[in-house]
């Protein structure tokens, strides 16, 4: 089992985040998306991102959490309060370093997400978007409870992407 911490996430942890954001998109989605969204500007892009999510208004309505090992950041998780009101807290993302999955850290940073959740959104469920053909994940959130409902189909790049809705009750 994971034998680091997990604490709330700060601007100054934007990089080491944008970083393992970039890489888990390259080894996860490799063939699901496109491919030029995985390319050099994906490593700046998710900087930006971090850096605006980090420095967007109402901070009280999201949520980072970090897992770490001595200071190695080895997973991190965002909930968005407000996203998507007919759903409940978005889990907007839940990324393991490779290497490190299978330890519980996955399922700790989900435990986090789901208590800040209920305490946020009492009574609404959590939910998140995966994509359909990263079964991987979508083994584990069913592991952990989640119940897939919705599907969504998009096309970029000459792709379609295929999402579905993973969904946790509160209680």
């Amino acid at each position: 089992m994971f034998a680091g911490s997990v604490r709330l996430g700060t601007p100054d942890d934007a990089n080491a985040i944008a970083a393992l954001h970039a890489e888990n998109w390259r080894s996860a989605y490799r063939g699901l998306i496109p491919d030029e969204d995985l390319g050099d500007d994906l490593d700046r892009e998710r900087q930006v991102f971090w850096r605006a999510r980090f420095a967007s208004a109402h901070p009280e309505r999201r949520v980072a959490f970090v897992a770490t090992s001595d200071d190695l950041l080895v997973g991190f998780a965002c909930v968005l309060a407000d996203a998507d009101p007919d759903h409940g807290p978005l889990l907007d993302n839940l990324h393991v370093k490779p290497g490190w999955r299978g330890k519980g850290i996955g399922a700790r940073l989900l435990n986090e997400a789901r208590l800040w959740s209920a305490a946020i959104a009492p009574g609404e469920p959590m939910h998140l978007w995966v994509l359909e053909g990263n079964l991987a994940a979508r083994r584990f959130y069913r592991g952990q409870g989640g119940v897939e409902e919705d599907r969504l189909v998009e096309h970029r790049g000459g792709m379609a992407i295929v999402s579905l809705r993973c969904k946790w009750g509160q209680g």
